[in-house]
């Protein structure tokens, strides 16, 4: 990969100002410079280990990185505060600066990028054929980009990710491609999309504002799935709406939550389950 330049940095359009500014210092240079694996993984994935083997892209959501956005729905959703990249290991500094790399990298070097990405895919599939577990890849482990270009040259391998954009869904003809919709209380915008993929009969993702605790003012119905036991999406049954319960929050962040929320609460709760049943 040809080196990023300071030069490079300060005068290319695709990254934000807080982005050049982080990529200017040498350290973060220097850093820029080194080989990286692009792919990691998550405690919740390794839930499902014994059934397949999981890789997971990060990057930095929306606009942190990059000046066009990466989340194009995450304004209607309501998302960009609570993302899941500022919670468990991603919240860590080494995985924030991971997650910045490989953004940065993603955006001024495309072309390594999609051919690192290949290369890992081929890599994880051999390790596939030895182990006997399948593999399976998120592109989107953050972020809410149409990878189809990478998607269907490997079309001999399974991939999944969640999505705020319906048209994604509706437009995917890939068939080792599974999508499931992040629904969203946030907006009237959010909600209206969320009724649409009920009645479409999409697979639904809804996190709940609740870490399951007694003090937590919102209960989850039984009636949903748990996403929280793994993240196999694919090996979900069509049109299954499933629950996630909030992660990266503490009881004061929880209690503030009220009607327009990314998160199902105790005060958007009855609207929520209105727009199930309508389904």
């Amino acid at each position: 990969m040809k080196a990023i330049t300071r030069t490079e940095i300060l005068s290319t359009p695709l990254l934000s100002n807080k982005a050049k500014q982080w990529a200017y210092n040498l350290d973060n240079l220097a850093y820029l410079n080194k080989p990286m694996r692009l792919f990691g993984s998550s405690v919740k994935v390794e839930k499902g280990s014994d059934k397949r083997d999981t890789y997971i892209l990060y990057l930095q959501p929306a606009g942190k990185v990059a000046r066009k956005t990466l989340c194009v729905g995450a304004k209607a959703a309501g998302c960009e505060a609570p993302c899941l990249i500022s919670s468990g290991q991603l919240g860590m500094s080494t995985g924030q600066r991971a997650a910045t790399k490989r953004t940065i990298l993603m955006l001024l070097r495309p072309d390594w990028f999609n051919a690192t990405l290949l290369a890992e895919i081929d890599k994880a599939e051999r390790k596939a054929s030895r182990t006997g577990i399948p593999a399976l890849f998120r592109l989107n482990g953050t972020s809410d980009i149409d990878f189809s270009h990478v998607i269907s040259q490997r079309l001999n391998s399974d991939f999944y990710d969640y999505t705020k954009v319906l048209g994604r869904i509706r437009a995917n003809l890939l068939p080792n491609y599974h999508l499931t919709y992040s629904g969203s209380m946030y907006s009237s915008q959010s909600k209206a999309a969320l009724g649409k993929a009920v009645k479409r009969g999409y697979n639904i993702a809804v996190a709940f504002n609740t870490k399951g605790l007694a003090s937590d003012n919102v209960e989850i119905p039984v009636t949903l799935a748990d996403y929280d036991s793994s993240d196999l999406r694919p090996l979900d049954a069509p049109s299954t709406i499933g629950a996630l319960k909030r992660k990266g929050s503490n009881k004061a962040e929880r209690a503030a939550e009220g009607y327009a929320s990314f998160f199902v609460t105790a005060a958007n709760v009855a609207e929520f389950n209105n727009i199930i049943a309508r389904g």
